[in-house]
């Protein structure tokens, strides 16, 4: 007999309602049943525009409530820590927002809550789960690229600038009491499908700065505190050398780039902004010609597409949907005992380990070791 759906609540009407969601609903076994916002009028309106059967305007009750099995936590770290705490209280799985926590010590305790708690709590660091780094890790692991000597990996993008905001719904990040930086926001991402690809870090140099001393918002200026860049050197446990570029200000950035060679070859995956199931390429070369060697595109495999369960499809733009969605599937199965989900809390805390790492390796201008 098939086990009856896990019921999902989700806080927030913003980024929830409009990627998790989605993504939640392609699954089988799922059914989402709640969303939470901060006041009475805003959940209705949130549960009558979704499709959402119940509404809540304060996350205690949902946490509380015996008919919801899963609880989605959004909003910025600081208020986010009160809801995974009381969710993890009650007994539910969790699923938490990135950055991780505002600070380590929110970060310990959130996960100390976790393994008191024993149910499945992840990250939403979903990089790991884009179809191609799904294959380039494949690949890296088959040993296409033979022994590996090390990886680069950077998100440098626009999204603010001197002349206009890109995302004003994310104008939160200049505020360091939101624990947010371009180390703690696009670096946490980065890091944590480093330490998918290579395992955990044992020390860390870093250079952080703030360059672009405010940001334009309708009419008025937001004036930031925290790095909007960041360099980190990284040594991984095994020995293997690391580096991170984290840039929200570089205009004509890049995007997102991960290139990771080795004795036979070189591999990279290419985004243009948040790497996503529609728009991640992967490139990569056993040429070992001098200055002649070219990147040619390698297509993704039809196994990386698909999901058990689920009925996202890759090649469609809504944000995140394929990747978030098999996060999603491999939490929803590890709760009825089958395989693992990631990235759990453990993964968590140690990237904001990392992360805090960075912050006191570029005050004391050293090597940090964790």
């Amino acid at each position: 007999m098939a086990s009856p759906p896990l019921r999902v609540g989700i806080i927030s009407a913003a980024w929830g309602a409009k990627a998790h969601l989605p993504a939640w609903r392609s699954l089988d076994g799922i059914e989402v049943t709640a969303i939470c916002t901060s006041r009475p009028e805003t959940a209705a309106k949130a549960a009558a525009e979704f499709g959402v059967a119940r509404a809540f305007h304060d996350f205690r009750d949902m946490a509380a409530d015996p008919d919801i099995d899963i609880v989605d936590c959004g909003t910025r770290p600081p208020l986010r820590y009160a809801m995974v705490m009381a969710a993890l209280g009650a007994g539910k799985h969790v699923y938490n927002g990135i950055p991780f926590a505002r600070n380590l010590t929110d970060a310990r305790a959130m996960t100390d809550a976790w393994r008191n708690a024993g149910t499945v709590a992840i990250v939403d660091a979903f990089m790991q789960a884009v179809p191609a780094m799904v294959q380039m890790k494949a690949m890296v692991d088959a040993g296409w690229i033979g022994d590996v000597f090390g990886a680069d990996i950077a998100f440098e993008v626009p999204l603010f600038s001197a002349l206009q905001t890109n995302v004003p719904g994310y104008v939160w990040f200049a505020d360091p009491a939101n624990g947010a930086s371009a180390a703690r926001n696009l670096g946490s991402h980065m890091l944590h499908l480093l330490v998918h690809f290579f395992g955990p870090v044992t020390s860390v140099a870093s250079d952080q700065t703030l360059a672009l001393k405010q940001w334009p918002l309708n009419g008025d200026l937001i004036r930031p505190e925290v790095p909007d860049r960041a360099s980190l050197l990284l040594r991984h446990a095994s020995g293997l050398p690391t580096r991170v570029e984290a840039n929200w200000s570089k205009i004509g950035g890049e995007g997102f780039r991960f290139s990771v060679w080795g004795s036979a070859g070189r591999l990279e995956a290419r985004a243009p902004v948040f790497p996503m199931a529609h728009d991640t390429r992967l490139f990569g070369t056993q040429d070992t010609a001098l200055g002649t060697a070219m990147m040619e595109e390698i297509g993704v495999a039809p196994a990386c597409l698909k999901v058990p369960g689920c009925h996202a499809v890759a090649d469609r733009p809504e944000t995140g949907l394929l990747a978030l969605a098999s996060i999603f599937a491999a939490m929803r199965d590890a709760i009825h005992g089958v395989g693992k989900a990631a990235p759990d809390f453990a993964q968590g805390l140690h990237v904001q380990e990392v992360v805090e790492a960075a912050v006191m390796a570029s005050d004391e201008r050293r090597w940090i070791d964790l």
